[in-house]
């Protein structure tokens, strides 16, 4: 999933971040240029300025959404907009499963299964390629989800008797 946006502290250059839904690896791009990345804590992108200094910007959690904020300076830098409460709340609706999963295993697998279709939705929200439609992927990824959760915590049943 790719996020073109803009910082203030380099408003001459246009950025773009690559984020995996599956395992968070984030690459960033500034004006169509790999940004380097250091392996010291927090993992910060090193961005080039235009006097040729370093700018050490830190990618930053911004739960429940899974597009990261940048912080420069301790700055915290909002890489896209946050979505509207009705599609936050929409999005999460699957989450609502790890409210009735029943025993260990089943709360683990209610836990599980809700928060990866969560998190899809997110994904599904966040894209405009979709247009209006988006909204029955949505309603699809969350009825998917519980449909999987109800038969999943059948198997475990049986396979526990």
């Amino acid at each position: 999933m790719k996020h073109q946006f803009t910082l203030p502290s380099f408003p001459d250059s246009n950025f773009e971040i690559e984020i995996s839904f599956w395992t968070g690896k984030q690459i960033l791009y500034k004006d169509e240029v790999l940004v380097e990345r250091s392996v010291e804590i927090g993992k910060p992108f090193l961005i080039p300025d235009s006097n040729g200094k370093i700018v050490k910007a830190y990618p930053k959690s911004a739960f429940p959404d899974i597009i990261t904020a940048l912080e420069i300076n301790d700055i915290k830098y909002s890489i896209v907009e946050r979505l509207p409460w009705y599609q936050m709340a929409f999005a999460l609706l699957p989450f609502l499963l790890a409210f009735i999963g029943g025993g260990a295993l089943g709360a683990v697998l209610a836990v599980v299964i809700g928060a990866v279709a969560s998190l899809l939705n997110i994904v599904i929200l966040r894209n405009d390629q979709f247009g209006k439609i988006k909204y029955l992927y949505v309603i699809n990824v969350t009825l998917i989800a519980y449909a999987s959760y109800f038969f999943y915590e059948a198997m475990i049943k049986e396979w526990i008797s």
